[in-house]
């Protein structure tokens, strides 16, 4: 299995050895097409690699009616925080077809850390430099949104250079510092 591993971006950063380490800790799971692998709210410790088959997250859209808000087939990954930081689960995750598994729970990842100590650091630091990634991204995002609100006439029309922009408010630029860890 260690081959989905290798064209898996997540796990880019471990070695071969690594890899298998990690393999060896997995479980495989096999769900039919419709089945639930995990529930919106219900708490979370587990990460989930699809080997085959594909899978919808969904969350409830307008009156109550499943939203997919993200679709995983081979080699896709959620709830990789989970096995480091039990949480709800954000959305309801459902087989679309058959699928086949791989699931690293928390127990599973501290007994990693035993026997695999070198792997499970690998993995650990894989993880936070995902999330710090998508981070970043919800970061600039926010920026961006906040330029284009303050630059803009309210007609929608042409921007405002930034100089004669109203600057961001300050309780925002303090969360955005303590986002980017420079408060």
């Amino acid at each position: 299995m260690t081959y989905l591993l290798r064209n898996t971006r997540l796990f880019d950063s471990l070695t071969e050895h690594d890899r298998a380490d990690l393999v060896h800790h997995m479980h495989e799971r096999r769900y039919a097409s419709g089945e639930t692998l995990c529930t919106r709210g219900e708490h979370g410790n587990t990460m989930i690699v699809v080997v085959q088959g594909t899978l919808s997250a969904v969350v409830p859209g307008s009156n109550n009616t499943p939203r997919e808000i993200a679709r995983l087939g081979e080699g896709g990954v959620f709830g990789e925080m989970f096995c480091i930081d039990p949480a709800p689960r954000p959305a309801t995750v459902v087989a679309n077809e058959d699928a086949t598994v791989l699931e690293l729970g928390r127990d599973d990842l501290i007994r990693m850390r035993q026997q695999a100590p070198r792997a499970a650091a690998a993995l650990v630091s894989a993880v936070f430099h995902g999330v710090l990634k998508r981070l970043r991204s919800v970061d600039d995002r926010i920026g961006r949104d906040l330029r284009a609100e303050h630059g803009s006439s309210p007609e929608g029309g042409t921007v405002i250079p930034r100089t004669a922009q109203a600057d961001v408010p300050d309780p925002w630029e303090a969360c955005f510092a303590r986002l980017r860890g420079s408060a």
